[in-house]
């Protein structure tokens, strides 16, 4: 997609890092935007740095306090961005959520592998069913996995190496 202005694009974890980075780009490039993550605070300084430029007219950027890990929430967001956008469609789905952890399988307990899975495997699940029908109406639609350190447990090089960037185009 060459073209993204106009586009809606949905971020997870654009409360901080690359998230927000990504969204300030989509931003400069004439996207509309809604974003989630676990910090209000985050989501609010992105939407302030975002917005330090005038905005072209009709782009609109939302905020939405929702843990990936939690499809209820998920499902929540979904359905805000297609009231607070007035659509049925997106464009771009960036599954940018993540946190660090994992750790030693000997060391360190299974509940922090399970959120470390629950957030960084499962939220890119959960987001990706919740929004696709909604990209299958658009002309043009990718899915991106934001993948950084926080996707790997530090002790463990498969998971690390399997989780490179995957991109997924539509249509």
């Amino acid at each position: 997609m060459k073209d993204l202005a106009g586009r809606l694009a949905v971020v997870t974890g654009g409360g901080s890092g690359m998230g927000r980075e990504l969204v300030r780009q989509l931003v400069a490039e004439g996207c509309s935007i809604a974003m989630c993550d676990v910090s209000a605070a985050g989501l609010a300084e992105t939407r302030r740095l975002s917005e330090q430029e005038r905005l072209p007219q009709g782009l609109r950027i939302t905020t939405h306090i929702v843990d990936v890990s939690d499809e209820a929430q998920v499902q929540r967001f979904r359905d805000e961005v297609a009231r607070q956008h007035e659509t049925d469609r997106i464009h771009l789905l960036f599954n940018n959520a993540g946190i660090g952890g994992g750790g030693s399988m000997i060391a360190n307990d299974r509940d922090e592998w399970e959120r470390v899975f629950d957030i960084c495997w499962g939220g890119v699940y959960r987001c990706t069913r919740a929004f696709l029908p909604m990209m299958l109406k658009a002309d043009k639609g990718h899915i991106i996995k934001v993948a950084g350190p926080a996707d790997a447990p530090r002790s463990c090089k498969a998971s690390r190496d399997s989780s490179c960037a995957a991109r997924s185009r539509l249509g």
